[in-house]
C-alpha cells in the first residue's frame, strides 16, 4: 500500500540532498574543535566514505524498486526482525527532529533574542513544519529547491564581501593531525552531515525517473560537499585559530563585514540561512518519521500523525538537552557511535543479504 502519492523530479531530489547537507554546515563547529585548521581534510575523507555508502543506498533502492526503507527491511529481514529494525530506524529519524529544533532555538535565543524563551522558536518552527508536511512531499521538494538556491546565493555574497579578510597562513601547519583525532573527525563527518542522506531511502521510490536516482543523488552529494567545503575553508581562512572557540564560526565571519559603513550587520543573513537550512533538514526527517510510523502500522495516510508527532517534538526539543554545551558534547562524542548501525552496518548487511538471496535463487 502506497501511503505517499506525491512524485518529485530527479532535479528536486538533487536539491533536497544539497539542502540536507547545507542544514548540517554550521554544525561543523563540532569538528572544528577536534581537527582545527585541517577540518577540510576530514570533510574530504568523509565525502569519499559516503560515496561508497551512497552506492549501497541506491543499490538497495534498485534491488527493491518502489519500496521505501521500512518496506525493504520487511522484505530482507522478514516479518518479525524486519519490524525490530524498522522501529530502530523510526527512533533514529525521530531523534534528529527535536535535536535540530533545539539547535536552531538555542542559536536564536543566544545570538539574536536572548530574552526570548527557546519554546517560542521551537513552537514557531514546528508549526511551519506541520503546515509544510500537511501539503505533502511535492511541496517539501519545491520549498527545498527555493531555499537551497537562496542559501547558495547568500553564501556567494558573503564570500565576496569577506574575501579581503582571507589569510592563507591560517591553514598552517598543514596535515598536522593526530591519528585518533583524524578517525574521530572522519567518523563525525560521516555520521552528521553525510550519512544522514540515508533518510532518502524513504523518498527514492517517489522519484519520477527511478533509473536516474543514483546520478541525481551523486550530483546532490558532490554539490553539497563543495558548498560545505567552501564554508569550512572560508571560516578557517578568515578566523584562523580563534574560529575554533566559536560555536557558530560562520556567524562570526559575517559580523566582520563592513563595506564603507553601508553594508554591515550581515550576520542577520547568516541567521536566515541557518533557519532555512535547519527548517528543510527538520522537514525531511519529520516526514521520514511520520511516513515510517504510518508504514509500520499500515495506515492509509501519514498526515493524521503530523500534529501529534509535532506536539511530541516540541516537548522533546525542550527537555532533550540541558544546555548547548550538552548538545555539542553529545554530537561530538556520543551521536557518531549511536548512528553507525543505521548509516553503515544495517544498510551494508541488508545489501549483502539481498545479494546472497538473488545469487541463491539464480
Amino acid at each position: 500500500m502506497k501511503i505517499e502519492k506525491g512524485i518529485i523530479s530527479n532535479t528536486e531530489l538533487m536539491f533536497l540532498i544539497i539542502g540536507l547537507l547545507q542544514g548540517s554546515t554550521l554544525t561543523a563547529a563540532f569538528i572544528n574543535g577536534i581537527i582545527r585548521q585541517n577540518t577540510w581534510v576530514v570533510l574530504l575523507t568523509g565525502f569519499i566514505t559516503t560515496l561508497i555508502l551512497l552506492l549501497v543506498y541506491t543499490s538497495l533502492s534498485q534491488k527493491y524498486p518502489g519500496r521505501n526503507l521500512i518496506e525493504i527491511n520487511s522484505g530482507i529481514y522478514g516479518c518479525y526482525f524486519g519490524k525490530i529494525v524498522s522501529i530502530l530506524y523510526i527512533f533514529y529519524f525521530w531523534f534528529i527532529v527535536p535535536a535540530n529544533l533545539r539547535y536552531i532555538a538555542d542559536f536564536f535565543s543566544i545570538y539574536l533574542f536572548p530574552e526570548t524563551d527557546i519554546i517560542v522558536f521551537i513552537m514557531a518552527i514546528t508549526i511551519v513544519c506541520i503546515y509544510t508536511l500537511k501539503k505533502g512531499l511535492e511541496v517539501i521538494a519545491r520549498v527545498g529547491f527555493i531555499l537551497t538556491m537562496m542559501t547558495i546565493v547568500a553564501a556567494i555574497l558573503i564570500t565576496i564581501f569577506t574575501i579581503k579578510n582571507i589569510r592563507l597562513n591560517n591553514f598552517l601547519p598543514l596535515f598536522q593531525i593526530d591519528s585518533k583525532e583524524f578517525i574521530q573527525g572522519t567518523n563525525l563527518m560521516v555520521c552528521i552531515p553525510f550519512g544522514e542522506i540515508i533518510v532518502f531511502l524513504m523518498i527514492f521510490p517517489r522519484v519520477n525517473d527511478i533509473k536516474q536516482v543514483r546520478r541525481s543523488a551523486l550530483w546532490g552529494l558532490i554539490v553539497g560537499t563543495l558548498y560545505f567545503l567552501s564554508i569550512i575553508l572560508g571560516n578557517t581562512a578568515i578566523l584562523g585559530n580563534i574560529g575554533f572557540i566559536h560555536a557558530f564560526p560562520s556567524y562570526q565571519v559575517a559580523k566582520l563585514i563592513n563595506i564603507g559603513e553601508i553594508i554591515t550587520r550581515m550576520e542577520t543573513l547568516i541567521a536566515v540561512m541557518l533557519l532555512f537550512n535547519v527548517f528543510l533538514k527538520t522537514c525531511l526527517f519529520y516526514y521520514a518519521t511520520v511516513l515510517s510510523v504510518a508504514q509500520f502500522f499500515k495506515l492509509r495516510s501519514y498526515k493524521a500523525l503530523v500534529i501529534p508527532v509535532g506536539i511530541i517534538n516540541i516537548v522533546l526539543a525542550i527537555i532533550i538537552y540541558n544546555s548547548p554545551v550538552d548538545q555539542e558534547y553529545e554530537a561530538a562524542n556520543i551521536y557518531p557511535i549511536y548512528a553507525i548501525p543505521f548509516i553503515i552496518l544495517f544498510p551494508i548487511a541488508s545489501l549483502l543479504i539481498a545479494h546472497v538471496r538473488n545469487t541463491v535463487q539464480k
